[in-house]
């Protein structure tokens, strides 16, 4: 696929053709993919500079245009409203009736819920330390999920909370990595940087779908409300992943079977150039996993 630096992925409605949504942020454009993983059209609207996927509105897209710190409501090929914000935010999400945000740095991280104009309306502190809450934003429910890329938890909001009302955190029972152990090493200061676990999860129904990074395979996680692992999803690929690692990803149910797009990037350097792959895949197994026996203690 002509992609540059692919970072963020959703599907469509069926109702407007169960498309694939995949935003370039290098290159500034908006792909649309077939359900069987064809390239139907590049958009790219003018003035968008590193932007990432913050949302689908029916037929619009919205994006978090970071480079110019505001959100884009795209239709077609052109931005048909923008919002300016107030803050250089790390992750944005419009639902279908709100607008949230998420600020994860140093001495200074919180969830927002935005008002139409982009100012803050309600903020709800996070606890330090911030690196802990760097990842996307994502609506279950009733509920607001506040991922972590480096930590095996989310952080659940009820849409509705009131100002100052602190996230519960959903720990990730039965979570496995390799990288546990260089994680276990950053807590206790014998590694400069903490690894990469989990770049990102989606929920379907009653079940949240992890990305969970691996070398030689695609893995995806399967949780059910409580946070407890019910199955784990694997594609051996290590050709596939020799030169990407998997950044984001897509679920959607389709006659009983479940449909799951992957998006893997390579940011490249000087002389190596920047590219990115999607890997379509589907689980027809069944809609309805089974319980793995697992222990009850919360992962490490």
């Amino acid at each position: 696929a002509p992609f540059e630096l692919p970072t963020s992925v959703a599907w469509w409605p069926d109702s407007l053709g169960g498309r694939l949504a995949i935003v370039d942020t290098r290159r500034g454009s908006l792909h649309v993919l077939s359900p069987e993983g064809e390239v139907i059209e590049e958009r790219t609207p003018d003035g968008l500079r590193y932007p990432y996927l913050a949302g689908l509105r029916a037929d619009t897209v919205v994006l978090h245009n970071r480079g110019e710190r505001r959100l884009d409501f795209v239709v077609g090929d052109r931005s048909v409203r923008r919002i300016p914000l107030e803050q250089d935010y790390g992750t944005a999400l419009a639902t279908g009736d709100g607008l949230w945000a998420k600020q994860a740095v140093e001495n200074d991280t919180y969830l927002a819920r935005l008002d139409a104009d982009g100012t803050v309306g309600v903020a709800y502190p996070l606890p330090q330390p911030y690196w802990r809450h760097v990842g996307f934003l994502r609506v279950w429910g009733d509920s607001l999920l506040s991922l972590s890329g480096y930590r095996p938890v989310v952080d659940v909001l009820p849409l509705g909370a009131p100002a100052g009302a602190a996230p519960d955190t959903l720990a990730l029972v039965g979570f496995d990595s390799p990288q546990l152990v260089r994680s276990y090493q950053f807590l206790i200061d014998e590694v400069d940087e903490p690894p990469l676990l989990t770049p990102s999860a989606v929920p379907l129904g009653d079940r949240l779908f992890v990305l969970n990074i691996r070398y030689d395979a695609i893995r995806i996680d399967v949780y059910g409300r409580g946070g407890r692992l019910q199955r784990a999803l694997v594609l051996p690929a290590a050709d596939l992943l020799a030169d990407v690692f998997p950044v984001d990803l897509a679920v959607r149910e389709v006659g009983g079977a479940l449909h799951i797009a992957v998006v893997l990037q390579h940011p490249g350097g000087f002389l190596d150039p920047a590219r990115g792959r999607v890997a379509m895949l589907a689980w027809e197994g069944g809609t309805e996993p089974s319980a793995l026996p697992l222990p009850a203690s919360p992962s490490p």
